[in-house]
């Protein structure tokens, strides 16, 4: 897969000093300047015409995978045995982007003496410099040189490998009154790799606010599992078929050591068409190679900052943690299911969860390391830098083990498929009908000093804030040649970021609609079919400063068109 497409600019918030005696500054500037006594100035510039980099990339994907299966005892056992490797490359360019020294010596630029032309400033003690000047005073003012002069190309290469081979052994060693007792056994080991190269720019760190980071790393885990399921009632009243089922497993990651993860539940049928599900388990992650092995990362971020009661632009660093433990996760769901036998197509489902995680591994936003740091985490505090005045100049974001993890709330859908006819007597096709719907009672994160909640602070990117309710709605029309749908996106109302006081803050209630239309057509006995879609119908306006977010739609209204042949 390939792509090449506008990513974002790299623009200056206010940061830039511009002497008096700039190249490039008008005479009327210049000449306040003078009456004031003022030497320099700050601005700021949105940076279309100069540095709005591209992103082109390639990623390939290649895998080989072998498999065997067999049985014995009158194939009262199967196994199964597999070995699978894969690689992933991942190879970005990003032009258009800042370096850090050649813009500083291209925006200070003067008058040179001998030729009365713009230079760098650079230029009058290195004569030898190759310093294009910079005009930063107008849209197009930048010359295609100076562009060329103060932009570079961030790059990198990386490629992923993935082993992973295992056995199993599956049978029905007796039976109960209720039915056949499963076992499955089995082992299994993973091998993961990952190598990212970058290219001479972004190793030296030349880039004002963008690069790549190099990253080398892998680990093995070996593990063995089994698995039971128990039939213990069935054509019972209340317990047409209740099973009882649980799993064990044991992972021994070579990074951090051994660790079990376990599941028990039960499945029930009460009556007809109506199930019932409970599961508690202990669940495991160990990081992956990006959590551990990422390298600084660069990064620029808006903190609200209440120590000194203002927004400023923020250098952030992540990176990964080489010293990340496995989080574990205790998760208890329970839920139902109905399909009436009187309402053909009609499926309903309700399920409840709980989640804690303890030592989860995770990135602090850099708005809530600040925050956090501010309500007395003094660990993380070592993550927050400031100058000798007390103004915030950086965040360091790289993964940690969080204490602790919580949340807990509701999905449900409805579901309704029939054939038009049976609807509308002269109708053809079939009908699709779905609301599916998450509401989520509250999600809270514990650094062992301060909890912040989560829920409804939803508009800033890079927490971990999440809609009240979530609500899609979609009907879906399928004939013998042509179908179409049409779908509605419900976000709740909440906060921009309920952990700091801005003005603002709320956020309405938003509804996305969507449409789209399919053909299916037969061409030279090939299956072809033609669609077209139409996301965001109205063009409605994301929140401001929802960049990134996986709730709004950033992009506004778009379409899709295209075809899919059948070989």
């Amino acid at each position: 897969m390939w792509n090449n497409y506008i990513w974002f600019g790299d623009h200056n918030r206010g940061n830039l000093t511009i002497s008096r005696d700039n190249a490039f500054l008008s005479p009327e500037v210049r000449n306040a300047m003078l009456a004031a006594g003022q030497t320099t100035f700050t601005m700021g510039r949105f940076n279309s015409d100069l540095s709005y980099g591209t992103i082109d990339f390639e990623r390939v994907n290649t895998q080989v995978s072998v498999a065997l299966d067999g049985s014995f005892a009158d194939d009262a056992w199967r196994w199964s045995a597999f070995y699978s490797h894969g690689e992933y490359q991942n190879n970005i360019d990003t032009p258009g982007f800042q370096l850090r020294q050649e813009f500083a010596w291209a925006v200070d630029s003067v008058i040179s003496p001998t030729t009365g032309q713009p230079i760098c400033r650079i230029a009058l003690t290195n004569p030898s410099t190759n310093c294009v000047p910079l005009n930063l005073f107008g849209l197009g003012a930048p010359s295609q040189a100076a562009i060329d002069y103060v932009t570079g190309t961030p790059r990198q290469r990386a490629t992923t490998k993935l082993d992973v081979g295992g056995v199993s052994l599956r049978g029905e060693p007796f039976a109960l009154p209720a039915g056949d007792v499963s076992i499955a056994v089995g082992i299994e080991a993973r091998k993961e790799q990952i190598k990212q190269t970058v290219g001479e720019l972004d190793a030296a760190k030349a880039f004002t606010s963008f690069s790549f980071s190099a990253m080398a790393g892998e680990f093995t885990v070996k593990e063995a599992f089994g698995e039971i399921l128990i039939p213990v009632l069935a054509d019972v009243p209340g317990f047409k078929k209740l099973d009882l089922n649980a799993a064990a497993r044991i992972s021994d990651y070579d990074t951090t050591g051994s660790i079990w993860s376990w599941k028990v539940g039960a499945t029930n049928e009460f009556f007809g068409g109506f199930r019932g599900r409970v599961t508690l388990s202990r669940d495991i992650r160990s990081a992956n190679l990006s959590e551990l092995f990422t390298t600084t990362t660069t990064g620029y971020n808006n903190i609200n900052d209440p120590v000194k009661g203002q927004t400023v632009y923020v250098l952030n660093n992540g990176g990964g943690n080489p010293e990340l433990t496995p989080e574990t996760a205790d998760t208890f769901t329970a839920g139902v299911t109905y399909q009436p036998p009187s309402i053909p197509g009609l499926n309903l489902s309700i399920d409840y969860f709980k989640i804690k995680i303890d030592d989860v591994i995770t990135t602090i936003a850099p708005q809530d390391l600040v925050t956090r740091c501010f309500n007395g985490n003094t660990d993380l505090c070592a993550k927050v830098d400031r100058d000798a005045d007390g103004n915030l100049v950086r965040t360091r974001s790289t993964f940690v083990n969080l204490s602790k993890y919580e949340t807990d709330g509701v999905d449900a859908e409805v579901s309704y498929r029939a054939a038009m006819e049976d609807l509308f007597a002269s109708a053809s096709g079939k009908l699709t009908l779905r609301l599916v719907g998450t509401w989520v009672n509250s999600l809270t994160t514990d650094d062992g000093i301060s909890v912040i909640e989560y829920v409804r602070s939803q508009g800033y990117s890079f927490g971990l804030g999440v809609p009240k309710l979530r609500v899609m709605a979609s009907a879906d029309w399928k004939g013998d040649v042509f179908g179409g749908f049409a779908r509605a996106r419900y976000i709740s109302k909440g906060k921009y970021n309920s952990t700091i006081n801005i003005v603002n803050n709320k956020i309405d209630a938003y509804t996305y609609f969507d449409v789209g239309l399919n053909a299916r057509l037969s061409v030279d006995d090939h299956n072809v079919e033609l669609y077209g879609a139409v996301t965001n119908l109205f063009d409605k306006d994301p929140p401001p400063g929802s960049l990134y977010s996986p709730y709004y739609d950033v992009i506004g209204r778009y379409f899709t068109v295209g075809a899919r042949v059948a070989f």
